[in-house]
């Protein structure tokens, strides 16, 4: 009996899980800055052999800016100007899809790494960022990503400092 109680509880507690990760992309995707930070590979905190992303030592950096419904301007430290790009949040992650000459250039958010508990809100998320050739991102995102997961580059993103009041809005 206490098994059939447990169970229900589980996935209630996983179901809630969910829908506050998808709440924290919603309020990601109002925000109207995202600056994210990328790197090649990890660094090993040499104490506890833990991976690390140190601030100030990234590969690329990418700023986006929202120009409306599914739609952001990225300047980015790898292409020169500003790129118009797509923002597909699907609930599970939310991306920001570039395509140039052929090839996608997929930023991906995938998790609240770090929250203010005093609004509730997530302000450092896990990100990836990979460049492929793999046209099913246009229509499963989520799909390419957890393909290319484990050959992207890992970083984190957060929101404008200037405007997070106007994220935290709901």
């Amino acid at each position: 009996m206490a098994r059939l109680t447990l169970l229900p509880l589980l996935a209630l507690a996983l179901a809630g899980q969910a829908l506050a990760q998808a709440t924290a992309f919603d309020n990601l995707v109002r925000s109207p800055h995202v600056h994210c930070a990328f790197y090649k590979s990890y660094e090993i905190d040499r104490a506890t052999g833990d991976l690390l992303l140190v601030e100030g030592r990234s590969q690329s950096l990418a700023h986006f800016q929202v120009t409306g419904p599914g739609r952001a301007r990225q300047i980015s430290t790898r292409v020169a100007g500003a790129r118009d790009v797509k923002v597909v949040n699907t609930g599970r992650y939310l991306h920001y899809l570039d395509h140039v000459a052929g090839m996608y250039v997929q930023t991906t958010i995938y998790t609240c790494l770090e929250s203010d508990e005093r609004h509730g809100v997530c302000i450092r998320y896990g990100a990836m960022q990979s460049r492929h050739f793999d046209t099913r991102v246009a229509s499963d995102p989520d799909a390419v990503f957890e393909a290319l997961r484990d050959n992207s580059d890992p970083g984190f993103c957060d929101h404008s400092f200037i405007n997070i009041q106007e994220a935290q809005k709901r």
